[in-house]
Protein backbone atom coordinates (compact mmCIF):
# COMPACT_ATOMS: atom_id res chain seq x y z
CA UNK A 1 0.00 0.00 0.00
CA UNK A 2 2.81 2.40 0.89
CA UNK A 3 4.58 1.66 -2.41
CA UNK A 4 1.43 2.49 -4.43
CA UNK A 5 0.86 5.70 -2.47
CA UNK A 6 4.55 6.63 -2.77
CA UNK A 7 4.64 6.20 -6.57
CA UNK A 8 1.34 8.05 -6.99
CA UNK A 9 2.70 11.08 -5.10
CA UNK A 10 5.83 11.08 -7.27
CA UNK A 11 3.86 10.93 -10.51
CA UNK A 12 1.85 14.00 -9.46
CA UNK A 13 4.97 16.01 -8.63
CA UNK A 14 6.56 18.48 -11.03
CA UNK A 15 10.27 17.88 -11.65
CA UNK A 16 12.46 20.76 -12.79
CA UNK A 17 15.83 19.96 -14.40
CA UNK A 18 18.63 22.33 -13.37
CA UNK A 19 21.69 22.41 -15.60
CA UNK A 20 24.16 24.82 -17.19
CA UNK A 21 25.06 23.46 -20.63
CA UNK A 22 28.58 23.08 -21.94
CA UNK A 23 27.58 25.08 -25.01
CA UNK A 24 26.97 28.12 -22.80
CA UNK A 25 30.69 28.26 -22.00
CA UNK A 26 32.14 27.82 -25.50
CA UNK A 27 33.50 31.37 -25.77
CA UNK A 28 35.14 31.17 -22.35
CA UNK A 29 37.03 28.02 -23.25
CA UNK A 30 38.07 29.36 -26.63
CA UNK A 31 39.67 32.28 -24.78
CA UNK A 32 41.44 30.04 -22.25
CA UNK A 33 42.65 26.88 -23.98
CA UNK A 34 44.44 25.71 -20.82
CA UNK A 35 41.17 24.88 -19.10
CA UNK A 36 38.70 22.45 -20.64
CA UNK A 37 34.99 22.15 -19.97
CA UNK A 38 33.29 19.07 -18.60
CA UNK A 39 29.83 20.57 -18.23
CA UNK A 40 27.03 18.36 -19.58
CA UNK A 41 26.10 19.14 -23.14
CA UNK A 42 22.58 19.64 -24.48
CA UNK A 43 22.46 16.12 -25.90
CA UNK A 44 23.27 14.68 -22.47
CA UNK A 45 20.50 16.65 -20.76
CA UNK A 46 18.00 15.80 -23.49
CA UNK A 47 18.79 12.14 -22.85
CA UNK A 48 18.02 12.55 -19.14
CA UNK A 49 14.88 14.57 -19.90
CA UNK A 50 13.59 11.90 -22.34
CA UNK A 51 14.27 9.13 -19.81
CA UNK A 52 12.33 10.95 -17.07
CA UNK A 53 9.38 11.56 -19.41
CA UNK A 54 9.44 7.92 -20.52
CA UNK A 55 9.02 6.89 -16.87
CA UNK A 56 5.77 8.85 -16.72
CA UNK A 57 6.96 11.87 -14.72
CA UNK A 58 6.06 15.50 -15.38
CA UNK A 59 9.37 17.19 -16.15
CA UNK A 60 10.63 20.47 -17.64
CA UNK A 61 13.97 22.15 -18.05
CA UNK A 62 14.26 25.02 -15.57
CA UNK A 63 17.60 26.55 -16.50
CA UNK A 64 20.89 26.91 -14.67
CA UNK A 65 22.48 29.19 -12.09
CA UNK A 66 21.33 32.48 -13.73
CA UNK A 67 17.72 31.26 -13.75
CA UNK A 68 17.99 30.13 -10.11
CA UNK A 69 19.35 33.56 -9.14
CA UNK A 70 16.45 35.19 -10.97
CA UNK A 71 13.97 32.97 -9.11
CA UNK A 72 15.57 33.92 -5.78
CA UNK A 73 15.42 37.63 -6.64
CA UNK A 74 11.74 37.33 -7.55
CA UNK A 75 11.04 35.24 -4.40
CA UNK A 76 9.43 32.62 -6.60
CA UNK A 77 7.29 29.94 -4.95
CA UNK A 78 7.12 26.35 -6.24
CA UNK A 79 4.34 24.10 -4.98
CA UNK A 80 4.36 20.31 -5.34
CA UNK A 81 7.65 20.57 -7.20
CA UNK A 82 11.15 19.17 -6.86
CA UNK A 83 14.40 20.12 -8.54
CA UNK A 84 16.83 17.67 -10.12
CA UNK A 85 20.30 19.16 -9.85
CA UNK A 86 22.61 18.25 -12.73
CA UNK A 87 24.64 21.45 -12.88
CA UNK A 88 28.35 21.93 -12.17
CA UNK A 89 27.59 25.59 -11.52
CA UNK A 90 29.31 28.46 -13.26
CA UNK A 91 33.08 29.04 -13.37
CA UNK A 92 33.92 30.40 -9.94
CA UNK A 93 35.63 28.39 -7.21
CA UNK A 94 33.32 25.94 -5.42
CA UNK A 95 30.97 26.08 -8.40
CA UNK A 96 29.16 22.89 -7.41
CA UNK A 97 27.95 24.57 -4.24
CA UNK A 98 26.07 27.31 -6.11
CA UNK A 99 22.93 25.33 -6.97
CA UNK A 100 22.45 23.82 -3.46
CA UNK A 101 22.78 27.31 -1.91
CA UNK A 102 20.20 28.85 -4.25
CA UNK A 103 17.83 25.88 -3.97
CA UNK A 104 18.01 26.09 -0.17
CA UNK A 105 17.11 29.80 -0.35
CA UNK A 106 14.13 28.89 -2.53
CA UNK A 107 13.21 26.30 0.13
CA UNK A 108 12.52 23.55 -2.40
CA UNK A 109 13.49 19.86 -2.32
CA UNK A 110 16.39 19.07 -4.63
CA UNK A 111 18.40 16.03 -5.61
CA UNK A 112 22.03 15.58 -4.68
CA UNK A 113 24.06 16.67 -1.70
CA UNK A 114 23.35 19.69 0.48
CA UNK A 115 25.51 22.81 0.82
CA UNK A 116 27.92 21.67 3.53
CA UNK A 117 28.51 18.23 2.00
CA UNK A 118 29.05 19.78 -1.43
CA UNK A 119 31.64 22.18 0.00
CA UNK A 120 33.54 19.34 1.66
CA UNK A 121 33.47 17.16 -1.45
CA UNK A 122 34.59 20.13 -3.56
CA UNK A 123 37.74 20.51 -1.42
CA UNK A 124 40.07 17.55 -1.92
CA UNK A 125 42.49 18.51 0.86
CA UNK A 126 39.98 19.03 3.66
CA UNK A 127 37.81 16.13 2.57
CA UNK A 128 40.78 13.85 3.23
CA UNK A 129 41.34 15.59 6.57
CA UNK A 130 37.77 14.76 7.62
CA UNK A 131 38.20 11.12 6.60
CA UNK A 132 41.52 10.65 8.42
CA UNK A 133 39.88 10.02 11.79
CA UNK A 134 37.85 7.20 10.24
CA UNK A 135 40.95 5.35 9.01
CA UNK A 136 40.19 5.86 5.33
CA UNK A 137 43.47 5.20 3.44
CA UNK A 138 44.52 8.33 1.52
CA UNK A 139 47.76 9.97 0.36
CA UNK A 140 49.20 12.90 2.32
CA UNK A 141 48.62 16.32 0.81
CA UNK A 142 49.78 19.91 1.28
CA UNK A 143 47.53 22.89 0.50
CA UNK A 144 48.86 25.95 -1.34
CA UNK A 145 47.09 29.22 -2.14
CA UNK A 146 47.77 32.96 -2.13
CA UNK A 147 47.80 33.01 1.69
CA UNK A 148 49.58 29.69 2.20
CA UNK A 149 52.82 29.70 0.17
CA UNK A 150 54.77 26.57 -0.64
CA UNK A 151 57.34 25.53 1.94
CA UNK A 152 59.89 22.93 0.84
CA UNK A 153 60.13 21.60 4.39
CA UNK A 154 56.56 20.32 4.13
CA UNK A 155 57.55 17.58 1.70
CA UNK A 156 61.25 17.13 2.43
CA UNK A 157 60.72 13.58 3.74
CA UNK A 158 58.39 12.53 0.91
CA UNK A 159 59.46 10.06 -1.74
CA UNK A 160 59.38 11.41 -5.30
CA UNK A 161 57.50 11.57 -7.57
CA UNK A 162 54.71 13.72 -6.13
CA UNK A 163 51.47 14.82 -7.75
CA UNK A 164 50.25 18.42 -8.16
CA UNK A 165 46.67 19.33 -9.02
CA UNK A 166 43.92 21.90 -8.38
CA UNK A 167 42.27 21.49 -5.00
CA UNK A 168 38.73 22.43 -5.98
CA UNK A 169 38.31 21.21 -9.55
CA UNK A 170 36.97 17.93 -10.91
CA UNK A 171 36.92 15.90 -14.12
CA UNK A 172 40.74 15.98 -14.40
CA UNK A 173 40.76 19.73 -15.06
CA UNK A 174 44.28 21.07 -14.54
CA UNK A 175 45.84 17.59 -14.64
CA UNK A 176 48.30 16.31 -17.23
CA UNK A 177 51.51 14.27 -17.40
CA UNK A 178 53.46 17.26 -16.03
CA UNK A 179 51.44 16.93 -12.83
CA UNK A 180 53.77 14.10 -11.84
CA UNK A 181 56.90 15.84 -10.51
CA UNK A 182 60.21 14.06 -9.97
CA UNK A 183 62.22 16.84 -8.35
CA UNK A 184 61.82 19.94 -6.21
CA UNK A 185 62.54 22.12 -9.26
CA UNK A 186 59.67 20.50 -11.14
CA UNK A 187 57.41 20.99 -8.12
CA UNK A 188 58.16 24.71 -7.93
CA UNK A 189 57.68 25.14 -11.68
CA UNK A 190 54.33 23.34 -11.66
CA UNK A 191 53.14 25.32 -8.63
CA UNK A 192 54.05 28.56 -10.38
CA UNK A 193 52.04 27.54 -13.46
CA UNK A 194 48.97 26.30 -11.58
CA UNK A 195 48.62 29.04 -9.00
CA UNK A 196 47.98 31.47 -11.87
CA UNK A 197 45.07 29.37 -13.10
CA UNK A 198 43.52 28.02 -9.91
CA UNK A 199 42.90 29.61 -6.54
CA UNK A 200 44.12 26.59 -4.61
CA UNK A 201 46.35 23.66 -5.49
CA UNK A 202 47.63 20.65 -3.58
CA UNK A 203 50.79 18.61 -3.58
CA UNK A 204 49.90 14.98 -3.00
CA UNK A 205 51.89 11.81 -2.48
CA UNK A 206 51.99 9.91 -5.75
CA UNK A 207 50.09 6.62 -5.50
CA UNK A 208 51.18 3.95 -8.02
CA UNK A 209 48.58 1.76 -9.65
CA UNK A 210 45.43 2.16 -11.72
CA UNK A 211 42.45 4.50 -11.39
CA UNK A 212 39.33 3.10 -9.77
CA UNK A 213 35.99 4.87 -9.66
CA UNK A 214 33.08 3.69 -7.53
CA UNK A 215 29.57 4.95 -8.35
CA UNK A 216 26.88 5.05 -5.70
CA UNK A 217 23.22 5.73 -6.45
CA UNK A 218 21.09 5.67 -3.33
CA UNK A 219 21.38 6.62 0.30
CA UNK A 220 22.74 5.05 3.47
CA UNK A 221 21.56 1.45 3.80
CA UNK A 222 19.67 1.55 0.48
CA UNK A 223 21.92 1.64 -2.59
CA UNK A 224 20.60 0.75 -6.03
CA UNK A 225 24.07 1.03 -7.55
CA UNK A 226 27.40 0.40 -5.84
CA UNK A 227 29.67 -0.63 -8.66
CA UNK A 228 33.30 -0.21 -9.57
CA UNK A 229 34.90 0.78 -12.85
CA UNK A 230 38.63 0.11 -13.19
CA UNK A 231 40.39 2.26 -15.77
CA UNK A 232 43.40 1.16 -17.79
CA UNK A 233 45.00 3.77 -20.03
CA UNK A 234 46.18 2.99 -23.54
CA UNK A 235 49.35 4.82 -22.54
CA UNK A 236 51.13 2.14 -20.52
CA UNK A 237 54.12 4.27 -19.47
CA UNK A 238 54.76 4.01 -15.68
CA UNK A 239 53.49 7.48 -14.76
CA UNK A 240 50.78 8.05 -17.36
CA UNK A 241 47.96 10.28 -16.11
CA UNK A 242 44.22 9.96 -16.68
CA UNK A 243 43.83 13.57 -17.78
CA UNK A 244 40.99 15.43 -19.49
CA UNK A 245 42.36 14.55 -22.95
CA UNK A 246 42.34 10.82 -22.14
CA UNK A 247 38.80 11.21 -20.82
CA UNK A 248 37.34 13.17 -23.73
CA UNK A 249 39.12 11.11 -26.40
CA UNK A 250 38.39 7.87 -24.50
CA UNK A 251 42.03 6.77 -24.53
CA UNK A 252 41.31 4.07 -21.96
CA UNK A 253 39.61 0.76 -21.32
CA UNK A 254 36.92 0.23 -18.69
CA UNK A 255 36.58 -2.93 -16.59
CA UNK A 256 33.59 -3.78 -14.41
CA UNK A 257 33.81 -4.86 -10.77
CA UNK A 258 35.83 -8.10 -10.51
CA UNK A 259 36.76 -8.34 -14.22
CA UNK A 260 40.39 -7.47 -13.38
CA UNK A 261 40.19 -6.98 -9.60
CA UNK A 262 39.80 -9.77 -7.01
CA UNK A 263 36.27 -9.90 -5.60
CA UNK A 264 37.58 -9.36 -2.05
CA UNK A 265 39.18 -6.06 -3.11
CA UNK A 266 35.98 -5.02 -4.88
CA UNK A 267 33.97 -5.67 -1.73
CA UNK A 268 36.45 -3.76 0.46
CA UNK A 269 36.28 -0.74 -1.86
CA UNK A 270 32.47 -0.87 -1.97
CA UNK A 271 32.24 -0.92 1.83
CA UNK A 272 34.80 1.88 2.07
CA UNK A 273 32.76 3.97 -0.40
CA UNK A 274 29.56 3.53 1.60
CA UNK A 275 31.44 4.62 4.73
CA UNK A 276 32.89 7.69 2.98
CA UNK A 277 29.50 8.69 1.56
CA UNK A 278 27.95 8.46 5.01
CA UNK A 279 30.73 10.46 6.70
CA UNK A 280 30.64 13.37 4.24
CA UNK A 281 26.86 13.29 3.89
CA UNK A 282 26.61 12.47 0.18
CA UNK A 283 23.00 12.19 -0.98
CA UNK A 284 21.36 10.31 -3.86
CA UNK A 285 24.47 10.01 -6.03
CA UNK A 286 28.24 10.35 -5.82
CA UNK A 287 31.40 9.06 -7.44
CA UNK A 288 34.41 8.11 -5.34
CA UNK A 289 37.85 7.80 -6.93
CA UNK A 290 40.72 5.64 -5.74
CA UNK A 291 44.13 4.46 -6.86
CA UNK A 292 44.71 0.72 -6.61
CA UNK A 293 48.13 -0.96 -6.51
CA UNK A 294 47.51 -4.12 -8.50
CA UNK A 295 50.48 -5.92 -6.91
CA UNK A 296 49.57 -5.33 -3.26
CA UNK A 297 45.81 -4.74 -3.75
CA UNK A 298 46.11 -1.71 -1.46
CA UNK A 299 43.87 1.19 -2.44
CA UNK A 300 43.90 4.88 -1.54
CA UNK A 301 41.04 7.36 -1.54
CA UNK A 302 41.68 10.27 -3.92
CA UNK A 303 38.48 12.31 -4.07
CA UNK A 304 34.68 12.25 -4.09
CA UNK A 305 32.50 13.99 -6.66
CA UNK A 306 29.07 15.27 -5.61
CA UNK A 307 27.88 15.75 -9.21
CA UNK A 308 29.37 12.99 -11.39
CA UNK A 309 28.63 13.01 -15.09
CA UNK A 310 25.37 11.18 -15.69
CA UNK A 311 25.05 9.98 -19.29
CA UNK A 312 24.86 6.83 -21.40
CA UNK A 313 28.42 7.47 -22.63
CA UNK A 314 30.00 7.98 -19.19
CA UNK A 315 30.89 5.40 -16.54
CA UNK A 316 27.20 5.33 -15.56
CA UNK A 317 26.33 4.14 -19.06
CA UNK A 318 29.11 1.54 -18.91
CA UNK A 319 27.77 0.20 -15.59
CA UNK A 320 24.26 0.05 -17.04
CA UNK A 321 25.43 -1.97 -20.04
CA UNK A 322 27.33 -4.40 -17.82
CA UNK A 323 24.24 -4.91 -15.66
CA UNK A 324 22.12 -5.28 -18.82
CA UNK A 325 20.10 -2.21 -17.96
CA UNK A 326 18.85 0.67 -20.08
CA UNK A 327 19.98 4.20 -19.32
CA UNK A 328 16.41 4.96 -18.26
CA UNK A 329 16.82 2.34 -15.49
CA UNK A 330 19.71 4.36 -14.07
CA UNK A 331 17.61 7.52 -14.19
CA UNK A 332 14.82 5.62 -12.41
CA UNK A 333 17.23 4.55 -9.63
CA UNK A 334 18.35 8.15 -9.25
CA UNK A 335 14.75 9.40 -9.03
CA UNK A 336 13.76 6.64 -6.60
CA UNK A 337 16.69 7.49 -4.32
CA UNK A 338 15.68 11.13 -4.31
CA UNK A 339 11.95 10.45 -3.94
CA UNK A 340 12.39 8.07 -1.02
CA UNK A 341 14.56 10.60 0.79
CA UNK A 342 12.18 13.55 0.43
CA UNK A 343 8.84 11.74 0.71
CA UNK A 344 9.51 9.24 3.50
Amino acid sequence: MFCIEFNTRCLHMKYWLVCDYREQFENLYKMNSQISSDHPNKKNMQEIFDAIKSLGYDCEYFGGIPELINAVEKKAVFNNAAFLNFTDGMEQAYSRVQAPVLLDILNVPYSGSDVFSSVIMNNKHYCKKILQDSNIPAPKSVLINQLIPFNKDQIEDWIFPVFIKPNCEGSSIGINNDSVCFSMDEVEKKISQNIELFEEIIIEEYVPGIDITNFLIGNTGDYYINDIVAIKLFDQSPFAVYDSVAKHKKLREFYFNEEIIPIKTVQKIQLCSEKIAQIVGARDICRIDYRLDMKTQKFSFIEINSAPRFSSTSEIGFIASKKELNFSNMVFYYLQSFNKRILN
